[in-house]
């Protein structure tokens, strides 16, 4: 038995209840990795949207008010640190 291939789709059914329970915990574990990375890119997906979003209404408002370019460029780039920083907690707290 060690080293053969296991048939899909209910070839496992000779298979001794422990090498069955194996299985089913690798299934388990498989399905839980693969929503943490779901998770993961889903907040990355939009924590890249809105800092496309505030760079976009940063160019404009320093288009309206070139006086204030500096003010708006240290807000909206301390915001899109936040949004890092949130992104990298969100991160460690799943892992």
């Amino acid at each position: 038995m060690a080293g053969e291939l296991i048939k899909r789709g209910g070839g496992h059914k000779n298979l001794p209840a422990s090498v069955r329970r194996d299985i089913a915990f690798i299934a388990c574990e498989t399905k839980v990795q693969q929503a943490l990375v779901h998770a993961k890119a889903s907040v990355g997906d939009h924590a890249i949207t809105e800092v496309s979003y505030l760079v976009a209404v940063q160019r404009q408002a320093e288009t309206i008010h070139p006086h204030a370019a500096d003010a708006i460029a240290l807000i909206v780039n301390t915001t899109i640190q936040g949004i890092a920083r949130s992104v990298a907690n969100f991160n460690t707290e799943i892992d």
